[in-house]
């Protein structure tokens, strides 16, 4: 050993190596979990999808080994000689072979699990099993049964006790020594930090979840082998659910009340629509001036001047909500009318379940589907979430790039991604070459933090509003100009229902009446028809996100049972209307009021939105009991549902 080259022998070679023989075993345990669940996955396998679900599979792998050995790491690159003497050593190997030894026996008890569960296990999982009396008698017979995952695994360990390298012995004088390992820990370090995340901090804004494995399968089912359960686990830390009002005993009383489960009428009209959605980054109510007529004592304008033009030509409806907060609340809430559960759906246990989505109904009417986004094409994991739902195609800044007809790279913001005027034509020339029927939904950015426009237009969208945002607002606003300008041209426009709303309001809120937590929700939903089909203008009731999914579905005639969590607005008697959304705690609008939930199942404040839209009169207790009641049992049956659905893997109608 002493005669070989000294970097062989190099505390970066070494963890190198270290962390080499897990990733062997991680692969190892890959290969088991899917040989035992072979039956499961035999009909959807090829080579092709196995060697694209391995090179996925290594990024979880990398985040869950990194994030597991981060103190070995630490400890093997600590920049003090004594690091070296035996105890220390000892030590290090040690914590090394006993973390990875409870890694494996982790995913390889999980192949034997998964058959039950058809996704892999998560922090819930202790949430489900807690109070099981025979827990021990059911591990101890599947252990004795699957016998051969046992030596399997003791195989792994003795191979990692074997195959570990000790740090190396320091090096005279000292100081080069030190100088070398400080100099190797900082290299390090920011590798390792990278690996836990799964990404680097250029290429996405956030680590990758769970849900980010729907990018590497075609079939959800297969997620179980892209992932590790070190990973899931992981990710899933303080994502248990809390805990569900169980007000209704039965399935029957429940559904009595409330149900996401959506049966075709059988007056339903087929109409192959096409169907184009614009979500537009922070697009709040207030900044809509047709919609706030009353506002400054009927002096606003807003700084949407063409929003407001369409608005004379659309359907809207008096009160219109937000299922979220944030950007990856949208997606799930417009396309799979699944809400915000006090946390985003793509980063709960649940985000593996198998879905009913716009996208995945309207392929079974023959219609083709595609998403845009103008960030980089793993921003916010879109890309993850949209191909769970079943859509066909993504277009994001790569595909934008590679396009030379809209300026290329010379439109990027330096930030974000493509400006949206740039980035709209490039979405109106793409879903041209759609089939039709087709659905189309395109996710806007430039409307965002640093609030910049293009240098062309610095003199024209200038800082005329109270906040910088607005200005991008305007700009914004006349990048959908420029959209339906050309897509007014194409064959594909009358024959088309456009949808525009918002990811979610904004932050920056000039207006007493937005600073709330119900003006903070507020955002326009728009439907124009060009044909005329359907009516116009300020329509009675409420309307959220959720919504968007079974209503469309509903108007172009779709004839099988789904689930969705929100309801057709068409066909929903405004007094019956109703929204829902959860930031910090639930809230429920039906009628003219507010309703709040504390503890998991009880009112803390009911408000009359519309007369004290500052929520300072709380009615709680002061209202006709059927009124608060009625609510109250409303807004538990719709936590229920969701929660009970989604612990069963239930929210989707499976062919």
């Amino acid at each position: 050993m002493r005669n070989k080259p000294r970097f062989i022998n190099s505390n970066p070679v070494g963890i190198i190596l270290n962390l080499l023989w897990v990733y062997v075993c991680y692969e190892i345990c890959r290969l088991a979990f899917l040989f035992e669940n072979w039956g499961l996955f035999s009909a959807s396998m090829t080579w092709s999808s196995f060697w694209t679900i391995t090179l996925g599979g290594w990024r979880f792998d990398t985040s869950a080994i990194f994030y597991t050995n981060a103190i070995v790491i630490l400890l093997y690159l600590f920049p003090l000689h004594f690091k070296e003497m035996r105890w220390f050593r000892l030590t290090t190997k040690w914590l090394y072979v006993i973390i990875n030894s409870i890694a494996i026996f982790a995913n390889l008890a999980d192949s034997v699990f998964f058959e039950f569960r058809k996704h892999r296990s998560s922090m819930a999982l202790f949430q489900e099993f807690k109070g099981d009396n025979n827990l021990e008698s059911i591990i101890g017979t599947e252990i004795v049964s699957h016998w051969y995952l046992v030596i399997l695994a003791v195989a792994m360990i003795l191979f990692l006790w074997k195959c570990y390298r000790y740090p190396e012995t320091p090096v005279r004088p000292l100081k080069r020594y030190y100088l070398t390992q400080v100099i190797t820990l900082i290299v390090i370090a920011p590798i390792a930090i990278c690996g836990m995340r799964g990404n680097t901090f250029l290429t996405a804004t956030r680590p990758i979840s769970v849900n980010y494995a729907h990018k590497f399968v075609n079939d959800p089912l297969q997620t179980g082998i892209v992932l590790n359960t070190p990973f899931s686990m992981l990710r899933t830390v303080n994502q248990l659910a809390k805990s569900t009002p169980i007000l209704f005993a039965d399935e029957e009383s429940l559904a009595a009340v409330y149900s996401p489960l959506h049966i075709p009428a059988d007056s339903l009209v087929e109409r192959k629509k096409n169907i184009v959605i614009l979500i537009v980054e922070s697009f709040a109510q207030e900044f809509v001036g047709a919609l706030n007529k009353d506002l400054d004592n009927g002096t606003y304008k807003g700084y949407t001047p063409f929003t407001d033009s369409l608005l004379q030509h659309s359907l809207y409806f008096d009160q219109t909500f937000a299922n979220g907060g944030f950007s990856i609340d949208a997606i799930p809430a417009v396309l799979a009318s699944i809400p915000r559960m006090d946390r985003p759906f793509v980063l709960s246990p649940h985000s593996l379940n198998h879905i009913n989505s716009l996208a995945s109904e309207l392929r079974n009417m023959g219609y083709s589907t595609a998403f845009f986004h103008g960030a980089d094409n793993e921003s916010l994991g879109f890309n993850a979430f949209v191909k769970q739902a079943g859509v066909e195609k993504y277009f994001g800044k790569n595909e934008f790039i590679a396009d030379p007809r809209f300026g290329g790279k010379n439109e990027f913001d330096g930030k974000w991604g493509i400006w949206d005027e740039p980035f709209l034509q490039f979405f109106c020339a793409e879903i041209g070459t759609l089939p039709q029927p087709f659905l189309a939904t395109v996710f806007t950015l430039s409307s965002h933090h640093p609030f910049a426009v293009p240098d062309k237009y610095k003199d024209i969208f200038v800082d005329e509003g109270l906040h910088k945002l607005h200005k991008c607002i305007r700009y914004t606003d006349y990048s959908i100009k420029r959209f339906f300008e050309s897509a007014r041209k194409q064959p594909w426009f009358d024959n088309t229902i456009f949808v525009i709303t918002a990811d979610h309001a904004s932050s920056k809120r000039t207006h007493d009446v937005y600073m709330g937590e119900v003006g903070g929700f507020r955002i326009p939903i728009i439907i124009y028809d060009p044909s005329g089909e359907l009516p116009t203008g300020r329509q009675p009731g409420i309307m959220q996100q959720m919504d968007i999914m079974p209503t469309l579905l509903n108007y172009v005639g779709y004839d099988r049972p789904y689930i969705a969590f929100g309801k057709d607005v068409f066909n929903t008697p405004a007094e019956e209307s109703w929204a829902f959304n959860w930031d910090f705690y639930p809230q429920f609008f039906k009628g003219d009021y507010v309703m709040r939930m504390e503890n998991g199942n009880d009112i803390s404040e009911i408000f009359n939105y519309r007369e004290d839209p500052l929520l300072k009169n709380n009615l709680k207790d002061k209202l006709p009991k059927e009124i608060e009641q009625d609510m109250y049992r409303q807004m538990c049956a719709i936590i229920q549902s969701y929660m009970q659905r989604m612990d069963k893997d239930n929210v989707s109608i499976k062919e």
